[in-house]
């Protein structure tokens, strides 16, 4: 006779550090960091877009404001009795402007600034005849003569070195018969400010 021994049935049981549960696991938190990514550039583009919008308002203020001083300034040229339509006219309206603007500088060049520092900046033994200036460029053309080379030389450095005039040029230097030197020197002048 055989003797069966009855067992209870053994409860369930599940190895969760099996694999498939890990990849569940991994597989989960892949999605939820790509939500969190997918989130993150919506975020984004909706600021751009609002930023974009921002940005495409004040170009349009922009463009009215042009139309605006455009229709104000074919106003002003018809009033003068130019058309705005005609290039001819408009070229010559600011050849006009410019040429206004030449006279403006020409009267508020200080002649008494240049003559003061070019009186600081000139040496013993040269003297000055002639001063050209063409204001519009603040070229400055001397012309003079020195007692010898190296008085003609401590006057282009002293030029370059008073920080009022740059770009110190020698155009022309020669011999005269007193065996003084007549020179010829181009430079830029700035003024102080």
């Amino acid at each position: 006779m055989a003797i069966v021994i009855a067992k209870e049935p053994e409860p369930f049981r599940t190895n969760f550090s099996s694999g498939g549960y890990a990849r569940a696991r991994l597989i989960a938190a892949a999605l939820y960091a790509a939500s969190v990514v997918a989130l993150l550039v919506a975020g984004v583009n909706v600021w751009r877009a609002l930023d974009d919008r921002q940005e495409t308002a004040a170009m349009r203020e922009s463009v009215a404001r042009v139309q605006q001083q455009s229709a104000r300034f074919r106003a002003d040229l018809r009033a003068l009795g130019f058309s705005a339509d005609d290039p001819r006219a408009v070229s010559d309206f600011t050849k006009q402007v410019a040429d206004l603007n030449d006279i403006l500088e020409y009267k508020t060049f200080s002649w008494t600034t240049l003559l003061n520092d070019l009186e600081a900046a000139v040496p013993r033994n040269v003297s000055i005849s002639s001063i050209r200036p063409e204001i519009k460029g603040r070229v400055i053309a001397l012309q003079g003569v020195a007692l010898t080379l190296q008085d003609l030389a401590k006057l282009m450095i002293a030029l370059e070195q008073s920080g009022r005039f740059t770009d110190v040029f020698l155009q022309q230097q020669k011999t005269a018969e007193n065996n003084w030197v007549e020179f010829s020197i181009q430079c830029t002048y700035r003024l102080a400010g």
